[in-house]
């Protein structure tokens, strides 16, 4: 089973997975050279910078390196820098986050989700349009859009057992233009 501790393991762990995702990376706060050569390599209009240490921690978006420098004081060790998806918000399908645990052959799926451009991972919790406990082989289940997608990707990547923040777009995007896109890994954090 596969542990992550916190968000620089999770971004290490979808790089070795090879997963798909917006481009992002961890730097040290001080790493100025490796932060301006990241905004270089992705041009984009908006970038994320979030708190490495936990969930739902301390974030901003920015537009250039110049904006993101004088932020790098509010963030402790590390921070994490990634293009934003904002950019694609209309070709969201479903976002959300999901669980699908495995045990002795028998999988049960939590999954709390959006179908809505509004939907985001972070807000997905206060008005989900899907919020289900269920087996694998519910109806309900699969009545959800993209669903088929997603389940595909975690079946194929077996991502078992951990917390998948994820986003089903109707095109091709990310690092390895596909249709599911992995926002985040949680299992210990």
């Amino acid at each position: 089973m596969i542990k992550i501790n916190d968000k620089k393991d999770a971004v290490e762990t979808m790089k070795r997975l090879r997963l798909n995702y917006f481009p992002l990376d961890v730097f040290a706060v001080d790493n100025l050279e490796g932060i301006k050569s990241f905004f270089e390599k992705y041009p984009a209009k908006e970038y994320v910078m979030r708190n490495t240490d936990r969930p739902d921690g301390e974030f901003f978006f920015v537009s250039s390196f110049e904006e993101a420098v004088p932020l790098l004081s509010k963030f402790e060790k590390h921070v994490t820098i990634d293009v934003s998806y904002n950019e694609y918000k209309e070709d969201i399908v479903l976002v959300g986050d999901i669980k699908v645990t495995r045990d002795g052959g028998y999988e049960m799926v939590d999954l709390i989700a959006r179908d809505d451009e509004d939907g985001t991972n972070r807000n997905v919790y206060e008005n989900p349009k899907y919020n289900l406990h269920c087996s694998l082989d519910d109806d309900n289940l699969w009545k959800i859009p993209g669903i088929s997608k997603l389940m595909d990707y975690i079946n194929s990547h077996e991502l078992y057992n951990m917390i998948v923040e994820f986003i089903v777009y109707d095109c091709k995007v990310g690092v390895r233009k596909e249709n599911v896109v992995i926002v985040e890994l949680r299992s210990n954090y």
